[in-house]
């Protein structure tokens, strides 16, 4: 019987070994990741899907006399392009009329630059393949974060062998769906990129966008649930307008906004899904005021619903 018990312990501690050494492994790989975004030079295309809607986009990046370089042009439609010198950010648009109405485009690889994997090791467990796959011509290993709960979503990275750029990601749904797919068709690293490769485009309308510090106030609010691993990225409140103020989640991949306005009107639970991203509002009386609570993320509605009716005043606590 002692043997048996001692065999168990010994199996325990074998998988709880194993487990830890691949969440090491796999937190290596995506800290890899997100270095190689901006330390390495590329040029590509890649697609992005959500839901029904797909769009096509050119991305270039490069370090050229120590300044960084990147070109994001939407391919589709009327080919918006967004051109960041460090951190000077020019949008060009077809004509200064197009230039009022469009929306501006951004760039997906972006949102995994704040992973936090304390915070990851809380909401995921890693799945590291063995299986070598061929993206975009490029021999690529698929890393998979399994949700731990279910108030978020999987993820999927294909990550290149060379140098861990992400080459694919899935945004996966508790039966395996994708919701959400970044994909590159076409990659080359080490382009030969110049300084004029970055200019706006002869004939095209080019205004500079200047990052405004925003001003903060204090958060008097707070959540009486959240799924674990997510916590508050601001200490304070960020203000929007006179009336608006937003609070940034995040559970070190996923992050989700708060949009806080006073109303005069009690507005009833209704929420929008597209792709992976759920967008929830509602409008709740909360002491003495009647707030409109908006929660955009790309987590589930469930998720989004229960954190509209867990937002509640600090004097509450």
């Amino acid at each position: 019987m002692r043997k048996v018990i001692v065999s168990l312990l010994i199996t325990v501690a074998f998988n709880l070994a194993s487990a830890s050494s691949e969440s090491d492994t796999s937190l290596a790989k995506l800290t890899s990741m997100v270095q190689s975004f901006s330390s390495l030079s590329y040029q590509g295309v890649f697609v992005r899907s959500q839901g029904v809607a797909m769009n096509s986009m050119k991305i270039r990046h490069g370090l050229i006399d120590g300044v960084e370089y990147e070109s994001l042009i939407d391919l589709d439609g009327d080919k918006i392009e967004v051109i960041r010198i460090d951190d000077s950010v020019i949008c060009v648009y077809p004509d200064i009329s197009f230039a009022n109405t469009a929306a501006p485009v951004s760039a997906p690889l972006k949102q995994f630059k704040e992973l936090n994997g304390d915070r990851l090791l809380e909401g995921y467990r890693f799945k590291l393949s063995k299986k070598i796959e061929l993206i975009a011509g490029r021999k690529a290993q698929k890393l998979t974060l399994l949700p731990k709960d279910s108030y978020r979503f999987g993820h999927a990275f294909w990550l290149d062998m060379e140098n861990s750029f992400l080459l694919k990601h899935d945004t996966l749904d508790a039966e395996g769906k994708v919701l959400d797919r970044v994909q590159f068709t076409d990659i080359s690293f080490n382009p030969t990129l110049k300084k004029s490769d970055f200019l706006p485009r002869l004939g095209t309308y080019s205004r500079h966008v200047v990052s405004v510090t925003p001003k903060m106030t204090d958060n008097k609010w707070h959540f009486t649930w959240l799924p674990d691993g997510f916590a508050p990225v601001w200490r304070d409140a960020r203000l929007l307008n006179d009336r608006t103020a937003m609070l940034l989640l995040s559970d070190g991949m996923t992050s989700i906004s708060v949009f806080v306005e006073p109303t005069d009107t009690i507005k009833p639970y209704s929420v929008m899904e597209m792709g992976a991203t759920t967008v929830g509002e509602m409008s709740r009386s909360l002491l003495t005021d009647i707030l409109r609570l908006t929660i955009v993320g790309e987590v589930p509605e469930k998720t989004v619903e229960k954190m509209l009716m867990s937002f509640a005043p600090r004097t509450m606590q």
